[in-house]
């Protein structure tokens, strides 16, 4: 999905840095919404510290034709991982000027915490967070 079909230009991962995905699909730590074999959504956590993980979600071009199902799906599946891994901490990163990501973040019970300047390409990024 990162290296052909992710849904907006500002998600847009550099391709020095793709390498680094490949670990992210691990076994009750993500998932992946399908529709007639095609990837809709991914997502999943990953553990920093005890109890702490940084969360991801990753949509291909079908997920504007499908952004409800995904959406209830990214929902459900965060919040499976949230309970099955004990997380207290859910953190992420959303680029600045990402708002459409905000938003989403923060429907998923995310809180903004502050500005990460310089955070990832040299751009700046909005740390959430949502403390269980």
């Amino acid at each position: 999905m990162v290296n052909a079909i992710m849904n907006d230009p500002m998600t847009q991962i550099d391709k020095k840095f793709r390498e680094n995905l490949n670990g992210l699909e691990v076994p009750g730590m993500s998932f992946t919404a399908m529709k007639d074999d095609d990837i809709i959504c991914s997502g999943g956590v990953i553990p920093v510290w005890d109890h702490v993980f940084e969360g991801w979600v990753m949509g291909s071009l079908l997920i504007w034709e499908n952004r409800i199902a995904a959406a209830k799906a990214i929902k459900k599946g965060m919040e499976k991982l949230i309970k099955d891994n004990d997380v207290k901490r859910l953190q992420t990163a959303v680029k600045k000027d990402f708002h459409l990501g905000h938003k989403f973040a923060k429907w998923l019970g995310l809180e903004e915490e502050g500005l990460m300047r310089k955070y990832q390409n040299n751009e700046d990024y909005i740390r959430f967070a949502r403390i269980m």
